[in-house]
């Protein structure tokens, strides 16, 4: 398999700056053009602006969650991937949550905290193609 030399565009959606820089800086350290937003509506004034290959996207967060955003995102690009992630809310399970985001289409879903070796796995499983160490 050919890998290309265009560097996949990755948009990270995720409310908690903490969680937004640690998955960006990791996918940034493995050669991926990451865009980042802190909510929902940040995220899909992103969509308008560029094209993506993969959305990073936490569930909960204020003014646009993550269900929305998914289903905004396969409207305005609809081959785009997505991968899904939540540690939940008090009453609410993250498993509960994630798989209301595959019935919305998310491709992958991932359980935070999760490591970046996990992250990693998933975001080479939906691009297709190997992470450089």
């Amino acid at each position: 398999m050919m890998v290309s030399a265009i560097r996949p565009n990755i948009l990270v959606v995720e409310d908690s700056p903490a969680v937004r820089l640690s998955v960006a800086g990791y996918l940034e350290g493995r050669g991926f053009e990451v865009t980042e937003a802190e909510n929902g509506r940040a995220a899909i004034r992103a969509l308008d602006r560029r094209s993506f290959d993969l959305i990073v996207t936490d569930v909960l967060m204020p003014e646009v969650d993550g269900i929305e955003l998914i289903k905004a995102a396969r409207n305005a690009q609809p081959d785009v991937k997505i991968l899904a992630m939540s540690g939940g809310a008090p009453n609410m399970p993250a498993g509960y949550l994630l798989k209301m985001t595959r019935m919305f289409n998310a491709d992958e879903i991932i359980y935070k905290p999760f490591l970046n070796e996990e992250l990693g796995a998933a975001v080479a499983r939906l691009l297709d193609r190997p992470l450089p160490n």
